[in-house]
C-alpha cells in the first residue's frame, strides 16, 4: 500500500493514480496548508459552505439538510457551491443564502464539446474561489462520494473545518475525511454521517422533504397545458430517464395506460421532454379513441415547479428512476420503476405513499427506514409488473378520492 490507507469509491484502474495522487496531496497538506488557522468555530452563527457538483436529483436531496442545519443553529449562513444547472432547485430557497457555479467538467451534461466543457469549468472555478474568499466559513461540506468531488477548492478558500469523502481523491485536504461504510446504503445516509461533526445526528425516517416552488392555483396550471381544469384528479405519467439503459418499453408504458384508463374516469398527463413521452401519448390515443380528451401532453410545457404543484393536485403519480420521482412522491402517491438503475442508493424519500419496484439484485432484501415506502424486487419489467403497480394504486389510493374534484 503506496501512502495513507484509504477505500476509495473506484474501479481499480481509477483508485490506483488516486492514490499515487493522494500521496502528493497529504504530503502537501501536512505543510502550510495544515498549519493556517481562521480562529474558533463560531457555535451561534456559523457560516456553511455545502458543495456538491451532482445534478437535479442530488440538489434537492441536499436541500432536504437545511432545515437540518437551521434547526440546530437558527442563525447560520448557508452558502452552496454546485453547478449552475442546479439553480432550479435552489429557486425561492429561504434557507440560501447565496449560490455559487462551479460546472465541474465530469459532471457537465450540457451538449457542447468537451474542449468547451474544460473552458467553462476553469473559467467557473476561477470565479468560484474570487468570490467565496470574501468569508470566513466555519465548516465546508462536499457531499460528493463517488466522481468529482470539489475538495480540490479548499486550499484556495477560508475554511475552519472541512468535512467530506475521501473516496475520489484529495482527502488529505479534509479534516474529517469519511470513507463508504460496508454494504448498501442510502444516499441521504452518506450525507448525515456528514453532518455529525456539527453535532447534527438525526435518522433517515425522521427527515421531511420538500421543495419550495410558487404556489399555483388549479386554473393557472392548466392554463400552461392549455387546458381547463378538469372534473377529476389526474394521474401523472412520467416515462423518461436521462440514462436509456433505465427506460422501459413504450408497449409497457402503453399497458399501464390502458389499465388505468379501463379503470378509472382520470386523466392521464404525460409529462417529459423527449419524443418518447409524445410517442407513448401517440400510442394510447390510438388504442383507446375514446379517451382521447382524456390524454393530455405536457411535453416541453412544465417547469419544475410546475411538476411539483401538478403532483400535489394529482391521482397518484408512476414514473421511472429520475427527478420527477423525488419530485412527484412529495405531492401524490407515486410508483418508480428503477431499472438497472443503482437500488436503495437512489430511492425516493417521499412525504406520500411510495412503491419503488426494482431489479436491483444488491438491494433485494433491503428495506429503506421511511413511513409509507414499500420496495420490491423484480426479475423483469414485464405485464406482471404493470399489474402489481396497479394493485399497488387500487389498494393505497382511496376510492373515495378517484372521483373528488380538484
Amino acid at each position: 500500500m503506496i501512502g495513507k490507507d484509504r477505500k476509495y469509491c473506484a474501479p481499480r484502474s481509477v483508485a490506483y493514480p488516486l492514490q499515487l495522487l493522494d500521496v502528493v496531496v497529504d504530503r502537501y497538506a501536512q505543510g502550510a496548508y495544515r498549519r493556517r488557522t481562521y480562529g474558533a468555530i463560531n457555535e451561534v452563527a456559523p457560516a456553511i459552505l455545502l458543495m456538491s457538483s451532482g445534478h437535479l436529483g442530488d440538489a434537492l436531496i441536499l436541500s432536504y439538510t437545511f432545515p437540518l442545519i437551521r434547526q440546530r443553529y437558527p442563525n447560520a449562513r448557508i452558502d452552496v457551491l454546485a453547478g449552475s444547472w442546479c439553480d432550479p432547485i435552489w429557486n425561492d430557497n429561504p434557507y440560501i443564502n447565496r449560490v455559487v457555479h462551479l460546472d465541474h467538467v465530469s459532471t457537465n451534461r450540457r451538449a457542447v464539446s468537451r474542449w468547451q466543457k474544460w473552458r467553462t469549468f476553469g473559467k467557473s472555478t476561477r470565479l468560484a474561489i474570487q468570490t467565496l474568499r470574501d468569508t470566513v466559513y466555519d465548516y465546508s461540506i462536499d457531499i460528493r462520494f463517488s466522481a468529482a468531488p470539489m475538495h480540490f477548492v479548499l486550499p484556495y478558500l477560508n475554511v475552519k473545518r472541512k468535512i467530506g469523502y475521501g473516496t475520489r481523491g484529495f482527502g488529505g485536504l479534509l479534516d474529517d475525511e469519511f470513507f463508504m461504510p460496508e454494504g448498501e446504503t442510502h444516499n441521504f445516509e452518506l450525507i448525515l454521517q456528514l453532518l455529525r461533526p456539527l453535532g447534527i445526528d438525526t435518522e433517515l425516517r425522521a427527515v421531511k422533504p420538500y421543495f419550495y416552488h410558487p404556489v399555483q392555483t388549479p386554473e393557472q396550471l392548466w392554463a400552461r397545458l392549455d387546458q381547463s381544469v378538469p372534473t377529476h384528479k389526474p394521474i401523472l405519467i412520467c416515462p423518461e430517464s436521462g440514462a436509456p439503459v433505465r427506460m422501459l418499453s413504450l408497449d409497457f408504458w402503453a399497458d399501464l395506460c390502458g389499465k388505468l384508463l379501463r379503470d378509472n374516469p382520470n386523466p392521464l398527463v404525460f409529462v417529459g421532454q423527449t419524443p418518447f413521452t409524445t410517442q407513448l401519448a401517440e400510442q394510447v390515443k390510438q388504442a383507446f379513441p375514446a379517451d382521447t380528451e382524456r390524454l393530455i401532453p405536457a411535453v416541453g410545457k412544465l417547469r419544475l415547479g410546475d411538476i411539483a404543484s401538478l403532483s400535489e393536485q394529482a391521482l397518484a403519480a408512476f414514473t421511472l428512476d429520475s427527478l420527477p420521482t423525488h419530485l412527484c412522491c412529495l405531492g401524490c402517491p407515486t410508483v418508480s420503476f428503477q431499472k438497472n438503475g443503482q437500488g436503495i442508493q437512489f430511492f425516493p424519500i417521499g412525504s406520500q405513499p411510495t412503491l419503488v419496484l426494482h431489479n436491483h439484485k444488491l438491494s433485494e432484501s433491503l428495506v429503506l427506514d421511511r413511513p409509507g415506502l414499500q420496495g420490491a424486487y423484480v426479475t423483469d419489467f414485464d405485464a406482471s409488473v404493470a399489474d402489481d403497480a396497479i394493485h399497488w394504486f387500487r389498494s393505497t389510493v382511496e376510492p373515495t378520492n378517484v372521483a373528488r374534484q380538484l
